[in-house]
């Protein structure tokens, strides 16, 4: 059994691995870019940049770590949907409703995805295709399965629509300069905008899924 010593240090280690993981997110998302310095991130984080190789080896090791605990948490929300008593159309909505705010709180995830898989060891790619992006394309498809069966969905294939859906869901949210320059607004979405667009693109989206659709 832990003494309490040794709880102690586990929990200042978790809090630390922690703060610079919310530390890389937080900069990326105001910066609006993956590629920050280590410095910055430990400095953000409060604690040495001789920590972040501590904990995660480097700051691949850390960006790694991040994409695991973003994607994994979405992962875990997608499991809990399937249990909910609910219909297919009710289901992709709650679905797609959390995509759009995934996206929103992590307007990076995209890029860091993309970032990570550039020039990587085989064994990384293969684990953020198979462990992490197959498994929420899975239980889409699943949702689209279930919904044709029920009757409810038009026979759409499962691929294309995660395209659109991921696609759209990014859109707005890694489009900075389009918001400020073309459209005049602030360089980022804002609670506001995020709910309006959230409940335009779930409609687009469910129109084209859902038979004989009404909003």
């Amino acid at each position: 059994m832990a003494t309490r010593s040794e709880k102690a240090e586990s929990r200042t280690r978790g809090s630390i691995r922690d703060a610079l993981l919310d530390a890389a997110s937080a900069l990326m998302r105001e910066q609006d870019k993956i590629d920050i310095g280590i410095v910055e991130i430990a400095a953000r984080a409060g604690v040495n940049h001789g920590m972040i190789r501590y904990y995660f080896g480097d700051k691949e090791g850390m960006l790694a770590a991040l994409l695991d605990r973003d994607v994994i948490r979405a992962i875990r929300q997608l499991d809990a949907l399937f249990r909910l008593p609910v219909t297919p159309t009710a289901r992709m909505r709650i679905h797609l409703e959390g995509i759009l705010d995934t996206y929103y709180r992590i307007p990076y995830l995209n890029r860091l995805i993309q970032y990570m898989v550039r020039d990587a060891e085989p064994e990384r790619v293969r684990h953020i295709g198979d462990e992490l992006l197959s498994k929420i394309a899975g239980a889409q498809a699943r949702m689209i399965e279930e919904g044709i069966a029920a009757g409810e969905f038009n026979p759409v294939d499962p691929k294309l629509f995660y395209f659109n859906t991921i696609g759209a869901a990014d859109g707005l949210y890694s489009n900075r300069l389009t918001l400020q320059v073309v459209f005049k607004g602030k360089p980022h979405a804002d609670d506001d905008l995020h709910a309006r667009y959230r409940e335009h693109t779930v409609e687009t989206l469910l129109a084209g899924l859902v038979k004989n659709y009404q909003a």
